[in-house]
């Protein structure tokens, strides 16, 4: 966490000074950090999940297969961080899914001009050997849009959570 919180910091240090501006001070280059914690918790929604790993994975495809969602591909990630190089990397799954109609719903709320949601959750272990379930949270991004695209986004995200009710924590 330290690592990443120097980089970001470092990053965020080099990108001030080349535009000529003033170094920001440590507590400014702090508070940047956590606004956009903020932003990212919003954004996303990061439970435990009930089930063992693989049974996660299983139980929220064929919940979503159930209720007419388009199901694809389940991204082994894992194995593409080791074949990287990552000799310590956890176990994590990626699984397209997404609520039939959604985007079409989404975009026409939105007039064509919102972008296709991203349909997918992350099943990983975490450094607290706990499993979790990562994806965005549409019920927490529809409260930051406009009228019928706030509608729209809500419904999706209801029927988010109703898919999700019985795996997460």
């Amino acid at each position: 966490m330290k690592a990443a919180l120097l980089f970001i910091l470092s990053a965020f240090s080099a990108s001030v000074l080349a535009q000529g501006q003033p170094q920001p001070t440590p507590e400014q280059m702090q508070q940047a950090v956590l606004k956009q914690a903020q932003v990212m918790s919003v954004m996303f929604d990061l439970r435990k999940s009930k089930l063992g790993f693989e049974e996660t994975i299983s139980t929220i495809k064929s919940s979503a297969e159930k209720r007419g969602w388009k199901v694809g591909a389940v991204q082994d990630m894992q194995a593409r961080m080791r074949e990287a190089g990552a000799k310590d990397a956890k176990r994590m799954k990626v699984i397209e899914l997404c609520p039939a109609g959604a985007n079409e719903k989404v975009a026409k709320a939105a007039g064509g001009k919102a972008p296709p949601l991203p349909c997918r959750a992350t099943v990983f272990d975490g450094k607290d050997g706990k499993l979790y379930v990562m994806r965005m949270n549409l019920t927490n991004l529809a409260k930051t849009l406009p009228g019928d695209l706030a509608k729209a986004m809500a419904e999706v995200g209801a029927e988010e959570e109703a898919l999700y009710k019985s795996i997460l924590e």
